[in-house]
């Protein structure tokens, strides 16, 4: 007898209509990968390429696909960003506008917008974190077919914010053919994250050098220090400044009103992009003692792009 196939795997294929709110996707039914764990090519995630050659128009990568990969123009002798993006987000708004243009900017980096947006939709949260654990995993496939090709995983990095850092650092731990040299958590997802093992979030084993900025610590964002360097601008937590009611009540958008202090791990992480040296960061054991002085002659480094991974 012929099994039905699941309704969360045909969902998968015709993909729940979705409406878009401000920047953020809403689906009228989520898509559960651990009821239908089948990674689809570029119907559950895709691979966006842009590069200094064609920045504004992304070329798709398809896992396995050598044709599509050798017609692109992906330069492995420059450096490859991947980017993980947040909980209702789709790569080409968002964080993944603002990280993708800083590096084209640049113009010396192949950037890899993962999209995962059906995965990642609201208002479902509890599926969408469940979902990092399977876009994650496919990522890995994804990096390590093109380590086959030529990437050079010393040149290789993953940012992820939010629900997308999480992505990144089981990314990062299941990828067979070595370690990324860098990712960079933005915000990482606090709710339904925290306790968990770590080969289901980002932590400090991910990579060779694993950097995390906090900006909304303890609410949507992870208290704890999890990387080889914790960034805390303004302490870490909410409100940012400009994020503080009085500031936001006005606005009309309605979701800054929830998430700015979070958004700002990414806005700062764009701003370093651009401008490496922006964010001097001081060591320090607490925020209580930076703010008394006493850290004043501790070791320093740039927040963001410019860390000094050493």
């Amino acid at each position: 007898m012929q099994t039905a196939i699941p309704l969360a795997c045909l969902l998968s294929v015709i993909r729940p209509p979705g409406v878009q709110f401000e920047n953020s996707l809403l689906q009228i039914a989520p898509i559960d990968k651990s009821k239908c764990p089948f990674v689809k090519n570029t119907n559950d995630v895709g691979f966006q390429l842009y590069t200094r050659h064609n920045p504004t128009v992304y070329q798709e990568l398809v896992y396995g696909d050598d044709e599509k990969l050798f017609a692109s123009n992906i330069d492995f002798n420059d450096k490859t960003v991947l980017y993980f993006h947040a909980f209702m987000e789709q790569p080409d708004d968002g964080s993944g506008i603002m990280i993708r243009e800083a590096y084209v900017q640049r113009g010396d980096t192949n950037v890899i917008m993962i999209d995962a947006h059906h995965l990642e939709a609201g208002p479902w949260y509890v599926t969408a974190a469940q979902n990092t654990w399977y876009i994650g995993r496919f990522a890995a496939q994804f990096i390590d077919f093109l380590v086959t090709r030529g990437l050079n995983l010393n040149s290789t990095h993953l940012i992820g914010h939010s629900l997308g850092a999480q992505s990144a650092g089981v990314a990062g731990s299941s990828l067979k053919s070595g370690r990324v040299a860098r990712i960079t958590g933005l915000d990482p997802a606090l709710p339904l994250f925290e306790g968990l093992p770590i080969d289901q979030r980002l932590d400090a084993s991910d990579a060779e050098f694993v950097d995390v900025i906090h900006t909304d610590a303890g609410i949507f964002g992870y208290k704890a220090p999890i990387g080889h360097v914790d960034f805390y601008p303004n302490g870490g937590i909410s409100p940012q400044p400009g994020c503080e009611l009085e500031a936001v009540i006005p606005q009309q958008l309605l979701l800054n009103k929830f998430f700015c202090s979070h958004w700002r791990s990414y806005q700062f992480y764009t701003e370093s992009v651009i401008r490496p040296r922006s964010f001097l960061a001081t060591e320090c054991t607490s925020w209580r003692r930076y703010s008394s002085g006493g850290c004043e002659f501790e070791k320093t480094t740039h927040m963001g792009f410019g860390v000094d991974t050493k």
